[in-house]
């Protein structure tokens, strides 16, 4: 069994040989060829040697297109923050005022330098390995990245008092949305990975979430290709029902703390489930406190034939020992299942 064959014998049930598992190793590539975080995101083929050096040193079932939405907010005329360890962040909104959204352009993908880093990463990552890993496409979600464009404190009164605006936004978002990601699946990625940073209950009511399910309905529908919805940085449960019955869904990446068997109690037994350890804390942890959180995992989810091993939140830091990452890849790769 390749780690293709691996990962999407989960979607069914299949027994497979070996617990598939991903990481999301995206900015560690920078670290692995110890070169600064702003030259690495800005060059796709610099990138692509990152992830090469993934695959050599941790050989994950699942590769990751580049995760950062801000450079996808830049391709709205963002600003960004560069750093030498981290992933770039946005410097402030695109939007200031409401009249601005019907200026705003979704990008043109011929010229834009953030989408061609987007496009031509993934195509470099999928014609290596799309034959024998899936490869997987982050994309921020069409409810979410207005809090990138315009701030979330905007988004949110938005939402609760400019519903006609929410439409206008929503309508380009969108566009966005389903040209990129079905551009990614062009390019090879085997499914979209959504994040809903804002579009959780930690952020907004239950009346502002019905409101923009519609929108996600359409959106979700339009993609030609499966989706995994992330949990981002927030709680994934509290709308997960609802999450689960949009187009193309087929899995969930949880919040550390989000129980496995209660998410089962809510979605049923068939769709694939994966996260509970936190990416960001990896560079606190020993590699004992490593393994065993990760069993702790593998454990829970002994018998569950939906399972992929997964970290949650955003990517594991730039200066995490990689001998602590290899504790965990050697215990997922030893862990007998079944």
């Amino acid at each position: 069994m390749n780690s293709l064959e691996r990962v999407l014998a989960t979607i069914p049930g299949i027994e497979t040989d070996y617990q598939p598992f991903t990481m999301l190793l995206s900015l560690y590539g920078a670290s692995l060829l110890k070169t600064s975080a702003k030259e690495y995101y800005r060059n796709p083929e610099l990138w692509f040697e990152g992830q090469k050096a993934v695959v050599d040193n941790f050989d994950p079932d699942i590769l990751i297109t580049p995760f950062s939405f801000p450079i996808e907010a830049e391709a709205f005329g963002c600003e960004l923050l560069f750093f030498d360890k981290y992933a770039p962040n946005s410097k402030k909104p695109v939007i200031t005022d409401l009249s601005q959204i019907k200026d705003l352009t979704t990008p043109d993908f011929e010229k834009s330098l953030p989408i061609r880093f987007f496009l031509k990463s993934t195509t470099l990552l999928a014609n290596q390995y799309g034959k024998t890993k899936a490869i997987a496409s982050p994309i921020h979600a069409p409810s979410d990245i207005p809090a990138l464009l315009m701030g979330m404190e905007m988004w949110i009164d938005t939402l609760f008092f400019h519903h006609d605006k929410v439409k206008e936004m929503m309508e380009k978002t969108t566009e966005q949305f389903v040209k990129l990601g079905n551009e990614l699946i062009e390019r090879g990625a085997t499914f979209l990975v959504v994040p809903v940073n804002f579009t959780t209950a930690m952020i907004i009511t239950d009346r502002i979430f019905e409101m923009l399910l519609p929108y996600l309905e359409k959106a979700f529908s339009q993609i030609k290709g499966p989706i995994v919805i992330h949990n981002g940085g927030s709680k994934l449960l509290p709308f997960i029902d609802r999450f689960a019955k949009l187009p193309n869904v087929i899995a969930f990446v949880l919040e550390p703390s989000e129980s496995f068997n209660e998410a089962r109690k809510i979605i049923g037994d068939n769709m694939v489930l994966m996260g509970n350890f936190d990416g960001p804390g990896f560079a606190n942890l020993t590699q004992e406190k490593a393994i065993e959180k990760t069993l702790k995992i593998l454990n829970d989810r002994k018998n569950d034939k939906h399972f992929i091993f997964a970290t949650s939140n955003a990517d594991i830091p730039y200066e995490t020992p990689v001998e602590t990452i290899k504790a965990v890849v050697h215990t997922i790769r030893d862990f007998k299942k079944y």
